[in-house]
């Protein structure tokens, strides 16, 4: 996405490892997938503006990685 200069960002931090969560919180039996997906998921830029050439180039960028 960086090479085709596709914004994409950090999106999700698991409660237990937040600040809040680290402070307040507590983690309940065995972490099998939490933390291990959080640090696979990215937010695609797609918001209602986003023009059709804009969105073909984020699908076609995506495809082109899993092909």
């Amino acid at each position: 996405m960086k090479d085709a200069d596709i914004l994409t960002v950090f999106h999700y931090i698991p409660l237990h490892t937040s600040p809040a969560g680290l402070r307040f919180g507590r983690f309940s039996g065995e972490d099998r997938y939490t933390t291990r997906e959080s640090e696979r998921l990215v937010r695609l830029p797609l918001f209602y503006n986003l023009s059709d050439v804009n969105q073909r180039m984020v699908i076609n960028t995506i495809l082109s990685f899993f092909s």
